[in-house]
């Protein structure tokens, strides 16, 4: 390897000056490279003097062209490593476009070899990677990448992708080869510095690769997290409607149990009950169960209820020869007009069965079929009457003599 002898006209100094050390602070610092190349400038400093070393791209250098020499009072020094360099070749560019030279705070150092003889060296400072991409952002390289891969097919700038932007498939970069004088911001490496196209793709390309991607799956994270917060938020609401219907049910159904019992209180039969609360006859008898549980009232016995049926009737037909009318009896016991309608015709038939024929025919064939065997909602099926006249023969099967 040589010295590169710069063209007169490759480097001119912009008119405008940036230190890099006046916006950055430096995370650490490193030995400059090829400092053994340029020892007698070098000489000139004492050891630990601190000088502006200016940042000098070299993209003619045979040997490497994004070089990145180091310049103090207008003298090649040094260069920044290799791997460094190609980080910040195309940064430096961009900023010499903009009208500014790019300057760091170096320190110059000297030491005695074994042999006796003088070295001399620079240190230079290192910033991080994030003072880094801040200045090739400002400096409008993302703007520039964005241009280079508007120039691609969607085939080119998927296979780009390959890799994570490292090593990505040749032909989309032989693609951005052909088109390199198109965007010169950017400097590719020579077929001297590598066989591999991959190492010699400007390093920004993948960089900025490799952001996009990172972009997109943050984007794709964060829908996802929306969208899994908008499914909670959703099952939740519609888990709280559904306990709020539950709720309501529930209270809808204490309110009919209530209602059952209240009726029942009446003295009306649980077929009656039924009917005004559009329930089933086996509902109303649930609603029944679980009103009086609810109430604490004990279960009643069926012998003890059609006592105290027999006796409202009787009680219902005594108020009627007293002279009562059917309303003012309906005041008297607390109970509705129809259900004293129904007590009156209950009190004469206890009284005198036989006054009744047909409906003592009925409460026969009952105590028939239940001396049969047969099951309460059979014997109801085979009277042929309508279901509020079978249950009306069921009790008054009940109350014939000899039955009880």
């Amino acid at each position: 390897m040589g010295i590169h002898i710069r063209r007169p006209d490759e480097y001119v100094r912009p008119a405008g000056r940036m230190l890099l050390d006046d916006c950055f602070r430096a995370s650490g610092e490193f030995y400059a490279s090829g400092a053994y190349y340029f020892q007698e400038s070098l000489s000139r400093f004492p050891a630990g003097q601190k000088v502006e070393a200016e940042l000098v791209p070299e993209p003619h250098n045979p040997w490497d062209a994004r070089a990145v020499a180091c310049d103090v009072d207008g003298q090649r020094v040094g260069y920044l490593p290799a791997v460094s360099a190609k980080m910040w070749h195309d940064v430096v560019r961009a900023w010499n476009r903009a009208g500014f030279a790019v300057y760091v705070e170096a320190t110059t150092n000297r030491w005695t070899t074994n042999d006796d003889k003088d070295r001399f060296g620079l240190t230079l400072p290192k910033y991080d990677w994030a003072s880094l991409t801040d200045l090739a952002e400002a400096a409008g390289l993302r703007t520039a990448w964005a241009a280079a891969m508007s120039g691609l097919t969607e085939q080119q700038r998927l296979l780009l992708r390959e890799d994570g932007g490292y090593t990505p498939d040749a032909s989309a970069l032989r693609a951005l080869l052909r088109k390199r004088s198109q965007h010169p911001a950017f400097q590719w490496g020579t077929s001297k510095d590598s066989e591999s196209l991959s190492d010699r793709m400007p390093f920004w390309y993948g960089y900025f690769v490799r952001e996009q991607m990172r972009a997109e799956q943050e984007r794709l994270r964060h829908a996802r997290h929306i969208r899994s917060r908008l499914l909670h938020t959703f099952k939740d609401e519609i888990a709280r409607r559904r306990q709020g219907e539950r709720e309501h049910a529930r209270d809808l159904r204490r309110e009919e149990d209530r209602r059952a019992l209240e009726l029942q209180r009446e003295g009306r039969r649980v077929a009656d009950i039924a009917a005004e609360l559009g329930l089933t006859h086996k509902q109303a008898e649930s609603a029944l169960s679980r009103a009086r549980d609810a109430a604490g009232v004990p279960a009643t016995r069926t012998q003890d209820l059609q006592s105290e049926r027999r006796r409202q009737a009787a009680q219902a037909v005594s108020l009627k020869r007293s002279g009562l009318a059917r309303a003012q009896i309906a005041r008297a016991m607390g109970r509705s007009a129809d259900t004293v309608d129904e007590l009156l015709k209950d009190g004469l038939f206890h009284e005198a069965p036989e006054d009744h024929p047909e409906r003592l025919q009925l409460a026969r064939r009952c105590v028939e079929l239940r001396a049969a065997g047969l099951v309460k909602e059979e014997v109801l099926a085979r009277l042929g009457v309508s279901r509020k006249q079978a249950l009306r023969a069921f009790r008054d099967a009940s109350s014939l003599p000899g039955t009880g």
